[in-house]
């Protein structure tokens, strides 16, 4: 398993959370035995897969406690196309 792409995509995840213009960073940690990243946030717990089918959007699962649970799905932010290139080649 490759750590560093993990902590690649840990990262642009961080980032792609956090609200526009906030400094706080969102802590996403990762779950290499189910090979999800997971995040505490709102209240609710999200949960993103490893491998993204969709190079331009997050797609992952949205708990909400004990009760139901939803898909979500949003948009990847591009911050330098040199960098996409480098993940995508890992």
């Amino acid at each position: 398993m490759d750590l560093t792409k993990n902590d690649n995509i840990r990262e642009a995840l961080s980032r792609d959370l956090r609200p526009p213009g906030a400094k706080q960073r969102i802590k996403v940690i990762d779950d290499a035995v189910r090979k999800v990243f997971t995040v505490n946030k709102d209240g609710a717990v999200l949960v993103f897969g490893h491998n993204q089918p969709d190079a331009a959007y997050w797609t992952g699962v949205k708990h909400y406690g004990s009760g139901p649970s939803s898909r979500i799905r949003f948009r990847r932010a591009k911050i330098d196309a040199k960098i996409d290139a480098k993940v995508e080649a890992e």
